[in-house]
């Protein structure tokens, strides 16, 4: 040792670390990470409880009664928009196309989480028809008619539970997602996906022409 190590005063080792308070810091960490996702859940719920729900519907011009149209006629649509519809549960927090739709048109709303909230709504209290009766009545099916008995009339001069399911898939293709590709091949779809939904026989499939339209 030379007399200057000797001479001056060495510091004394670090202590060592103390676990506890490295705990708590954890602790403090985890408990505002919790406070900050009960937060976010409440300002969900506050958000999701605060979307009005669209009312039954009111039109001002001629509607049809769902429940006087067969459920082929009434099947075309639901192959055309949205074949999953008939399915249990409803789809949680966003709600099939056709409430969405539905809800958009009612609301006078296109926000898509708004209208997402309110389509869930929309099918927590009506059922499956009621809702497809909604849409139906307030679709807009070009030539400037709104709601299926008007387009009714506007494309076969008919009322629409005289609709054959050819000529209700000729309507229900004006709805398709693609409906601004080929009509007749939007109508053909229609028809293959009610049959590969067992809604409609394959011998009746064969047998379909597509309809002379006004």
């Amino acid at each position: 040792m030379t007399l200057v190590d000797a001479d001056v005063e060495q510091p004394p080792p670090p202590p060592p670390a103390r676990p506890g308070r490295r705990l708590r810091v954890l602790g403090i960490v985890a408990g505002v990470l919790i406070l900050a996702v009960v937060g976010a859940g409440v300002a969900a719920t506050t958000y999701y409880d605060g979307v009005p729900v669209p009312g039954e519907f009111r039109a001002d011009h001629a509607v049809v009664d769902i429940d006087e149209l067969p459920m082929p006629v009434l099947n075309t649509f639901v192959a055309a928009v949205d074949p999953s519809f008939y399915e249990d549960p409803f789809r949680p927090w966003s709600g099939s196309l056709i409430t969405r739709r539905y809800a958009a048109y009612a609301a006078q709303d296109n926000d898509a989480r708004r209208t997402g909230i309110m389509a869930n709504k929309l099918e927590d209290r009506y059922s499956h028809l009621e809702i497809l009766g909604f849409y139906l009545n307030s679709a807009d099916f070009g030539r400037g008619a709104v709601g299926l008995e008007p387009a009714a009339q506007a494309y076969f001069g008919k009322p629409a539970t005289r609709l054959t399911v050819a000529e209700a898939a000729v309507l229900a293709a004006r709805l398709a997602p693609d409906a601004s590709a080929n009509p007749k091949a939007v109508w053909e779809q229609v028809l293959r996906t009610m049959a590969a939904r067992g809604w409609l026989a394959q011998a009746e499939l064969a047998t379909l022409a597509y309809p002379n339209i006004r």
